[in-house]
């Protein structure tokens, strides 16, 4: 049976040809795109440095590509230290030394070659330590440390960094003296001097600096909750949630920060204005906050009765922090003063206003939340975070003016940095190194109360640095390291160290010393004061990781002598 024909509004909705569309094309004249696509890939500079980026941040990798560090003695311990300044990117570096490369050189330095042998080792140095990282310029310069020190002293105030690897005792102190008399001056440089001492499987590290400036110390925590004295719009959000009409979901995501902040307003306002005190007013709050939970396994609940300490430990300007703001470079700044002394005067003014506490940082702790309450809650601390900012800025404006400089003299990166994390700067004020060296200062409190123990192995430690510190003044008097003859002199050698070191321990009438001693300075001249490979590799790291801390202003720098003693794979830092 024939199929009858579609009706009239069949043929309307099924057209019999496809409509062409308004924006297409034929095949035929259609061509490829050319249009460059964006790349959202990080650039070949970010990929490379990445993994320290996360660490110290493109702050701290800016400074550390305007370094300049000079290395002085041109051995395996200081190459080791410059190769983990190259890689992650130092602007420039130069060694200084006068000497032509051995096949002992050869033998422990990893950054010479067979061929190198009778060429000036700095140069040798230099040349294959820069094939590591091609954006670091390297030079090298072959002259004698002790004229140029007479010379040309401004060569060494050029740099941000100065490394003394196993340089001559003397020399070492000559160096010493003229970076920290140059820092005396007002408005003078103050570089870092790290000396580097090592013998056999012995090694020491120590840090000159007259004060250094600590932007971020990167403490575990930086953040400042306030939930004793709440910001209005904090309390007031707190105050504002209905627990009883929400249902069990939305109940078991309060931040527990809103919910301290809610029962601390609460028992204020029954107990005019007085917060938890007692030990009885601890548990009766801590019972009022388990009183409002819905069930018994909620997790946010849980987390704010182990923070419920926080309500009673009062919101205040951290001790340390007091400590720097009492301090006269400090109270008393000028156009010459630091970054970091202005912005700690600025804090200073900051928090003689009420509520007397330092700016709000505007991160917080993790926690069990919605992301919607944890969003809200964050944003509440960045507003207010944005607030305590810009009167600080408004406050240092007026400090800037005070002392002629300019306003927007210090970055508003550093500035916002500085509010972001007041709890992580810090100021370290150091000892010059010949106070030390000289059985000066603090080592000699130390001296008096040494007591050698056999489970502390500091002790050990304490005594190897005073065995280093006798082969120096050995050497000052004959030239050449104890140990460094031939076996048959190396018990006569001991015995004069030993001798040195009752000098140092003030018992020259000692008949022996003890045998701590005896062992300690026989290991020491054992060594010959040579550089073992694995010695100088270990050793470089701790002088590197030092040394970047101290270029980038973060993380605190050791204060100020590491002594460590691989024979017992033992360490121990003092302060000299």
């Amino acid at each position: 049976m024939p199929s009858s024909p579609p009706s009239g509004s069949d043929q309307e909705r099924r057209p019999t040809k496809i409509t062409k569309m308004d924006d297409s094309i034929d095949v035929t004249h259609a061509t490829t795109g050319t249009a460059e696509i964006p790349s959202y890939r990080p650039d070949a500079k970010t990929r490379r440095y990445d993994r320290q980026l996360r660490l110290w941040a493109s702050a701290g990798q800016r400074s550390l590509e305007s370094a300049r560090v000079l290395l002085v003695g041109c051995d395996a311990t200081g190459c080791q230290a410059l190769k983990n300044l190259v890689l992650p990117g130092i602007s420039h570096f130069t060694i200084l030394s006068p000497h032509l490369t051995t096949s002992q050189d050869v033998a422990t330095n990893f950054f010479l070659h067979p061929d190198s042998v009778g060429s000036p080792i700095a140069e040798q140095s230099v040349k294959y330590l820069k094939e590591l990282n091609p954006a670091v310029d390297g030079s090298p310069r072959v002259e004698e440390l002790s004229s140029l020190l007479v010379s040309e002293p401004e060569f060494f105030t050029s740099f941000t960094l100065i490394l003394a690897s196993n340089i001559e005792p003397a020399f070492e102190l000559q160096l010493a003296d003229l970076l920290w008399d140059t820092s005396a001056s007002v408005g003078g440089p103050d570089i870092p001097l790290i000396a580097i001492r090592n013998s056999g499987f012995i090694g020491r590290v120590e840090i000159q600096l007259r004060e250094h400036s600590v932007v971020d110390t990167h403490p575990d925590t930086t953040h400042t909750l306030r939930l004793d004295e709440p910001f209005p719009s904090l309390e007031e959000h707190a105050r504002s949630l209905d627990l009883s009409t929400m249902d069990s979901m939305e109940h078991s995501h309060i931040p527990w920060v809103v919910l301290l902040v809610r029962a601390a307003s609460l028992w204020k306002e029954s107990r005019g204005g007085k917060l938890p005190g007692t030990s009885e007013e601890k548990a009766r709050f801590k019972k009022s906050i388990k009183e409002d939970m819905m069930k018994g396994d909620e997790e946010n609940y849980e987390e704010a009765l182990a923070q419920a300490y926080r309500v009673w430990s009062k919101s205040e300007v951290p001790w340390e922090i007091k400590q720097l703001l009492e301090d006269e470079s400090v109270k008393n700044i000028s156009s010459s003063s630091k970054n970091l002394q202005i912005l700690l005067h600025t804090l200073s003014l900051f928090t003689s206003i009420a509520p007397h506490l330092p700016p709000t940082s505007p991160s917080l702790p993790d926690m069990h939340s919605s992301t919607t309450s944890y969003v809200h809650l964050q944003n509440l601390y960045k507003k207010e975070y944005q607030t305590d900012l810009a009167r600080f800025k408004q406050l240092l404006s007026e400090v800037l003016g005070n002392i002629d400089l300019e306003d927007g003299t210090i970055p508003d990166e550093e500035v916002e940095g500085f509010v972001k994390n007041v709890g992580g700067v810090g100021i370290i004020k150091g000892t010059p190194l010949r106070a030390s060296k000289e059985g000066k200062g603090l080592i000699t409190e130390q001296i008096k109360e040494y007591q050698y123990d056999e489970y502390d192995g500091s002790t050990t430690c304490f005594a190897m640095h005073l065995a280093l510190l006798a082969s120096e003044q050995f050497f000052i008097a004959h030239k050449r390291w104890p140990g460094a003859k031939a076996q048959q002199d190396m018990s006569e050698d001991n015995r004069e160290v030993e001798e040195i070191l009752k000098g140092i321990l003030g018992k020259k009438n000692l008949e022996e010393v003890d045998d701590i001693f005896v062992e300690c300075i026989a290991e020491v001249t054992r060594g010959g004061f040579g550089t073992l490979p694995t010695t100088a590799a270990f050793l470089g790291g701790v002088v590197a990781q030092e040394a970047i801390k101290l270029v980038t202003n973060q993380y605190t720098p050791l204060d100020n002598t590491v002594i460590v003693n691989l024979v017992k794979s033992e360490s121990a830092k003092f302060k000299f």
